[in-house]
């Protein structure tokens, strides 16, 4: 017999479909929290499952919370075909480069969604949930929510088709998740378009990360350098196992999680003609420097 447990989260009440037992499992209608439906689920997954159902933590403690989301749970409590898992948790990071880690997943092909603070790399897409929303979970830290894709998704991130299904699930559970808490925020929403995966090439002689006058050493080998304003921008530098790496972020909740104030690798700038935190992930001060110099030509920084 199916046993329905009903799990308190944040305040909502959702009902959590186990499997095994002796009689058919009912067909679950919502997912991950209540903030998900059937199609959008059935959106992530390789191929079309009779059923879904989604097996999810609780959002009132004080440890990353994950859903996962297949065929149902066997008798030993295992997710039979996992298609994917949708996250909520917290990070304390206090650099943007790692907060990204955090939100997203450490990828060279990450790419920041647009109008949101989140990214997008091969398998994962993370988003930072507005301010309001940290303080009604108890995660620690900037809350956020990611999706991760764990079926063979070769073909479908390749031609950008996954990022697209990716953001739409990501930001359909998120705004479902602030309506809940009542963090709800009216520019916080899914964005027009999914950016499609940053590729990795040589740096360009004179002009690294696509800043002219920004030269790099030889040892530095491939890029992956984002497209686009300087919103949510990075540059990372590879000599093979050997990274560096620099971000530009002009994006007001960033700034205000992130934009305490200078140091070392840390300043807030005004490029073009706005509040922007340059960080650098560099153990060369020469490079660090090198870097500044051509970002303040290129984008008027001072």
């Amino acid at each position: 017999m199916t046993v329905a447990v009903l799990v308190a989260a944040a305040g909502v009440t959702v009902a959590v479909l186990r499997g095994g037992g002796s009689g058919p499992a009912a067909e679950q209608k919502s997912f991950c929290w209540g903030t998900l439906k059937r199609g959008d689920v059935a959106a992530l997954g390789t191929h079309p499952l009779p059923r879904y159902a989604s097996d999810e933590g609780d959002l009132k403690g004080s440890t990353l919370a994950t859903c996962q989301v297949g065929a149902g749970l066997d008798a030993h409590g295992v997710m039979k075909q996992l298609q994917f898992s949708l996250s909520v948790g917290g990070s304390a990071s206090d650099d943007v480069w790692h907060l990204a880690d955090d939100v997203a997943g450490v990828s060279p092909f990450r790419a920041p969604l647009t109008g949101v603070p989140g990214w997008v790399n091969q398998s994962m897409a993370g988003v930072l949930l507005p301010a309001s929303c940290s303080a009604r979970l108890h995660f620690g830290g900037a809350a956020y929510v990611r999706v991760q894709t764990l079926a063979d998704q070769d073909k479908t991130w390749r031609d950008g088709t996954l990022q697209r299904r990716m953001a739409d699930v990501l930001m359909t559970a998120a705004t479902g998740l602030t309506r809940q808490l009542g963090c709800s925020s009216a520019s916080f929403k899914a964005p027009a378009t999914a950016p499609r995966l940053l590729e990795g090439h040589a740096p360009a002689s004179g002009e690294a990360c696509g800043l002219p006058g920004f030269g790099v050493p030889a040892k530095y080998t491939e890029q992956y350098a984002t497209d686009g304003d300087f919103r949510l921008w990075s540059c990372a530098l590879r000599a093979g196992s050997e990274e560096v790496h620099f971000t530009v972020t002009q994006d007001p909740y960033l700034l205000w999680l992130n934009g305490s104030g200078s140091d070392r690798r840390s300043a807030i700038l005004k490029c073009d003609g706005k509040k922007t935190l340059v960080q650098t992930g560099s153990e060369d001060d020469g490079l660090a420097r090198d870097f500044r110099t051509a970002l303040a030509h290129k984008a008027d920084c001072a």
